[in-house]
């Protein structure tokens, strides 16, 4: 009896401990930026997909430790992170977290960073606006920086305005237009 009283015992005793060992913890990942930034990133060896989860790591430690803006989340897709690296390892820096992060502290710095920030906020603004002839003249600036010519604005334009795309989102008109234009194409 006394022997069975002292298992118990002990098994009361380690219960608690067993219980914490066995629970998963759901705490987010620590992570030391000062580290971390200075290892090769996974897709730099890797040929990886838009959902892998590695990759899907190396954007989520670019995030944390890298101050990326709003903007900058454009940019954090892997074959532009392919890209970005590529062109630095060339220049001789290392191929790491901490080269693509001091990438993007010096480009933030360009008037290309600031023309393409200006440019990216025009297209999520024009992205979600319905067409609307009277903003036309102000709308149409997106459109001039993607390259389009007087007559492409024009024949654009016309195309916008006819009654089936009046409650349509520029983005969703420029879309149906640019089908049009392809299902035209001779060389198909």
């Amino acid at each position: 009896m006394r022997k069975l009283n002292r298992f118990v015992y002990t098994y009361l005793l380690l219960l608690p401990l067993f219980a914490l060992i066995g629970v998963p913890v759901f705490a987010q990942e620590v992570l030391d930026c000062e580290k971390t930034l200075d290892q090769e990133p996974y897709f730099v060896r890797h040929k990886s997909g838009a959902k892998d989860q590695a990759l899907l790591r190396d954007i989520e430690i670019l995030k944390r430790c890298g101050n990326f803006s709003p903007v900058d989340s454009a940019f954090l897709k892997g074959n532009m992170l392919g890209m970005l690296m590529l062109q630095e390892v060339r220049a001789g820096k290392p191929a790491t977290y901490r080269t693509l992060v001091n990438f993007f502290e010096n480009f933030r710095k360009t008037a290309e960073y600031k023309d393409f920030s200006y440019g990216l906020a025009l297209y999520r603004k024009i992205g979600t606006k319905k067409v609307n002839l009277e903003d036309w003249a102000v709308d149409q600036e997106l459109f001039v920086r993607m390259g389009f010519t007087v007559n492409d604005l024009e024949d654009f334009k016309a195309f916008i305005f006819r009654p089936e795309h009046a409650d349509l989102s520029y983005l969703k008109v420029f879309s149906k237009y640019m089908n049009e234009i392809e299902g035209m194409r001779v060389d198909k």
